[in-house]
């Protein structure tokens, strides 16, 4: 049943879409007529186009002077074999097709004078084009390695898709127009121009396929808006076009400058669509919700629309408004070389549409077909040079032998580095659990443990997902508390234990979503396991100590409450009402008798005694909390202690949140106490004109207490005050450090966390 399901997920992989494949197919085909058709013509070697526009909408203008100084650049043509240039582009491009060894007239204006040339035809120089535009074969290379990596491994993702078509337009953009520019004879003669003409009607579509990746790398969440969107990208190339050949037909009377424009599809498009696609990009990378997606994104952001980008400032946009680019024409593909740099790293980095394993196998047999050819060519070399000539059967078995002896060694080096940098340390459990050693012996305090150990096991295996589940206690379910990557397919687990116990599970994901976790793998987790389970131990017996701790300051605070309660509802009006029974008692009798001396004595110490219970109280909580909160209560406190300090008073600025979220009755007290033992040393010790009290909320409560005053002695001070600012923040699990200000002064700063959900 296994191996059924094995070979149908097979067959559905190679399912591809057959429109596709087709049309890749067939603009490979057209792009090998394009070379074909050009290599077995004649050419008169010159070139008339101005970049992607055919011809200048005033005149023919030969744009390069040729090698053997006929024409030059400047030159306008003005007849071809008697044919005006003007007649020919109005009547119909192309004619019978001329032949190598013809010789051809050309009326020429240079220089305000009439000129007339003739020129020999000769065979078109294909391997020197080729040559000068090496820029544009080794981004073509690149393009089709990836684009036929990824659509090989992932036929029905549209990304892949789009990177096929992309890579197939470039080649018949490449072999149409961009290696073979538009001559002067073909406007007259031969099917030449048709070849160019196609050449940059693909460029057209190609920018319609480059905006086809933008939108469905790295992936389609809305099939139905992506068809839409899809369909918009394409047609609107070809609408753009039809627009302009409207426009010439309609309000364009020169037949020049009518061709100018109708045999240049891919002008307004190549004005347009560069920064329709660093928008797409830009607005699919911010409306990413995925953070993985995001680092996707970002590779193909930067190289694609920075390419796009990079294409028009320098080469576009130059040629259109200057007349010239401001780089040679050959390097303009060289600005989207980081284009298949970027998917290629986005698959290798963060596993963009799945194809690890291939891109892995790609690799190892492509670099070691280069080496081997290479090789191959070396040994030969050398065997000629000592055994001239090399034509003997074992001179060639000889070398044929040296590179088979020699291309083992070089594939398992060449696979060991390459599924290192896809596959991590797998093969290698001692350098996983060093590695998870080291970094562990990096952290600092017990919260950073369990996210240090996923992330190490995470990057040393180039795993997607790695997750650290506590054991939950009495049946309570595992309580997820370290996470590394997102999860793709189905997790295996593996126990945690520590002597004995379990105390938690390793929870991590395949490198890819069809993928099952191999046994390498396994073994190295299960080595890793061993040693995790400690850290797990320890960091579950921290968690556990530190809410028992909440919980006793927990306890403690609502027991002062009560107490609070008690004193405020239950003590302190009873001691008032005897005080007044007293009073009155004192009058009837007469305050000057023996009796009524003896009841102003005990009226005296029962209200001392009831400022005494006051104080008391205002020691378990202070009332101020309640009645106008942390931020009023300490704004209360400020402004009273602000005018005890000396003649002059201490200038107290407050800078608190507008509004404060609800806090822990724990947090508020120890809060209030801390500004206010810090507002206190600030009259009593600093000597301070001036003082910032400042609170912020993020994931916790942080307090920032400045002063101006005179710093803090060289024997650090370890009085009660700084004991229990230090005491409280502590005690919630938090910090409170006392450090010297910047330009003097006393800096006291605290932390009080708060309550994480779920924790």
């Amino acid at each position: 049943m296994r191996n059924d399901l094995a070979v149908s997920d097979l067959a559905g992989a190679w399912r591809v879409p057959a429109a596709c494949l087709v049309l890749a197919f067939a603009l490979l085909a057209a792009s090998g007529w394009c070379v074909l058709s050009r290599a077995t013509s004649p050419s008169d070697g010159t070139v008339i186009n101005i970049g992607d526009q055919a011809v200048s909408s005033r005149a023919v203008v030969i744009q390069k002077t040729t090698d053997d100084g006929l024409f030059r650049a400047g030159d306008e043509v003005v007849s071809i074999n008697g044919m005006p240039v003007r007649d020919a582009v109005s009547t119909g491009i192309g004619g019978p097709d001329a032949k190598v060894g013809d010789v051809v007239r050309y009326e020429l204006r240079r220089d305000g004078t009439t000129v007339e040339v003739r020129k020999t035809l000769k065979l078109f120089p294909l391997s020197d084009a080729v040559g000068r535009n090496w820029p544009t074969l080794l981004v073509l290379a690149l393009i089709l390695i990836v684009a036929a990596g990824a659509f090989t491994a992932r036929p029905a993702d549209p990304a892949a898709q789009a990177a096929l078509l992309t890579s197939a337009l470039s080649f018949i953009t490449t072999s149409g127009s961009t290696h073979f520019q538009l001559e002067a004879l073909d406007l007259v003669a031969g099917s030449q121009f048709w070849r160019w003409y196609t050449g940059e009607f693909s460029f057209m579509l190609l920018w319609a396929a480059t905006l086809h990746m933008a939108i469905a790398f790295p992936a389609v969440y809305n099939k139905n808006t992506y068809r839409k969107q899809l369909t918009a990208g394409y047609v609107g190339a070809v609408v753009l076009y039809g627009l302009m050949a409207l426009f010439a037909w309609q309000f364009i009377d020169d037949p020049l400058g009518r061709f100018s424009l109708l045999a240049s599809p891919v002008l307004p498009v190549l004005y347009s669509y560069p920064l329709l696609i660093v928008v797409v990009l830009v607005v699919r990378y911010r409306l990413a919700q995925d953070e993985l997606d995001r680092n996707r994104m970002r590779w193909v952001v930067w190289s694609l629309g920075g390419g796009a980008l990079l294409y028009s400032a320098f080469f576009a946009l130059p040629e259109a408004f200057l007349g010239r680019t401001l780089l040679p024409s050959e390097l303009h593909t060289l600005a989207f070389l980081p284009v298949p740099i970027g998917v290629a790293a986005a698959i290798l980095r963060y596993r963009a549409l799945n194809i690890e394993v291939v891109v892995s196998r790609s690799l190892v047999y492509g670099a070691l077909s280069a080496g081997t050819i290479g090789l191959y060519i070396g040994l030969v070399s050398l065997l000629a040079l000592l055994f001239p000539p090399l034509d003997e059967l074992w001179q060639q078995a000889a070398a044929a032998a040296c590179v088979a002896v020699l291309v083992q060694p070089l594939r398992s080096r060449l696979q060991t580095l390459i599924n290192k940098r896809l596959f991590g340390d797998s093969h290698d459990p001692y350098r996983v659990v060093s590695a998870l050693a080291a970094r562990l012996e990096e952290t600092r305090t017990p919260h950073e443990t369990l996210p240090a150990l996923v992330e190490t096991i995470g990057n040393a295996l180039r795993l997607p997902y790695v997750a650290i589940e506590i054991q939950g206690s009495a049946g309570a379910p595992n309580e997820r508390v370290a996470t590394f990557g997102e999860p793709t397919g189905e997790l295996f687990r593996l126990p945690l234990s520590y002597q004995g116990e379990q105390v938690g599970q390793l929870a991590v994901a395949p490198r890819t979503s069809r993928e099952v976790l191999g046994r390498r793998d396994r073994v190295v987790l299960a080595e890793v396991a061993r040693h995790a389970g400690a850290a797990v131990y320890t960091t579950r017996l921290t968690r556990d100590l530190r809410r028992s701790r909440d919980n006793v300051v927990q306890a403690r605070e609502e027991e002062r409450r009560r107490l609070l309660h008690d004193l405020h509802d239950g003590v302190g009006p009873t001691l008032a009402a005897i005080s007044l029974g007293l009073h009155a008692c004192r009058k009837a009798i007469g305050q000057a008798s023996t009796q009524g001396e003896l009841l102003g004595t005990l009226q005296e110490e029962l209200d001392g005694a009831i400022n005494e219970i006051r104080r008391l109280a205002h020691g378990l909580r202070p009332p101020e909390l309640d009645r106008i909160g942390l931020v009023g209560a300490i704004r209360a406190y400020a402004k009273a202690i602000s005018t005890r300090a000396d003649e002059r008073g201490v200038t107290i600025r407050l800078d608190v949140p507008i509004s404060m979220p609800r806090l822990p009755a724990t947090v508020d007290v120890a809060a209030y106490r801390i500004v206010s033992e810090a507002l206190t040393n600030v009259t009593r010790h600093a000597a301070a004109r001036s003082c910032a009290v400042r609170l912020w909320v993020d994931d916790d409560l942080h307090i920032e207490v400045v002063d101006d005053g005179i710093g803090l002695p060289e024997q650090p001070p370890s009085g009660v005050g700084l004991w229990s600012m230090r005491e409280r923040a502590t005690e919630l699990g938090g910090d409170c450090v006392v450090s010297a200000a910047n330009g003097g002064g006393t800096k006291v700063r605290a932390t009080l966390p708060l309550p994480k959900e779920g924790g």
